[in-house]
């Protein structure tokens, strides 16, 4: 960024000065445009909503978006997701599989058994904890 900066700097200057070439002494352009790339980052935040609102970026990505098929806007995703596609295949396999042990659980019935024993290992480690509190059956 910082040498198209300079640049620009420099034909600004030319234009300003009629074209004639008026030259400014010692690298002075340079040292303005370093000054000014150093300085620019603590005026960001105050460029974003001026220029977001000036050019309508939001209203004009919104309503193109809405435009785009489903094709063009999985194709607009795609590369977003590209490099954490494994991670999702192995999430999505691992969640897909915890489900159907779930509905095979609640279809057999076995879900039922686990959580009754899931209940009577809770009580058993409670009262060793707490063994002065009497642990009551709220099912």
């Amino acid at each position: 960024f910082g040498l198209p900066f300079t640049n620009h700097l420099k034909k600004f200057a030319n234009v300003l000065s009629g074209g004639v070439g008026f030259l400014l002494p010692g690298g002075i352009l340079s040292k303005a445009s370093s000054s000014a790339l150093e300085k620019l980052p603590n005026h960001l935040h105050v460029l974003h909503p001026y220029v977001d609102k000036a050019l309508g970026l939001q209203f004009t990505l919104r309503t193109q978006m809405e435009k785009m098929t489903s094709a063009k806007f999985e194709r607009v995703l795609h590369p977003i997701f590209e490099e954490d596609e494994l991670t999702l295949i192995i999430a999505g396999g691992f969640l897909g599989f915890a489900a159907g042990l779930v509905q095979q659980g609640i279809e057999t019935g076995a879900a039922a058994k686990w959580v009754s024993k899931f209940k009577l290992r809770m009580k058993k480690l409670i009262s060793k904890l707490l063994p002065s509190s009497t642990v009551t059956d709220q099912s």
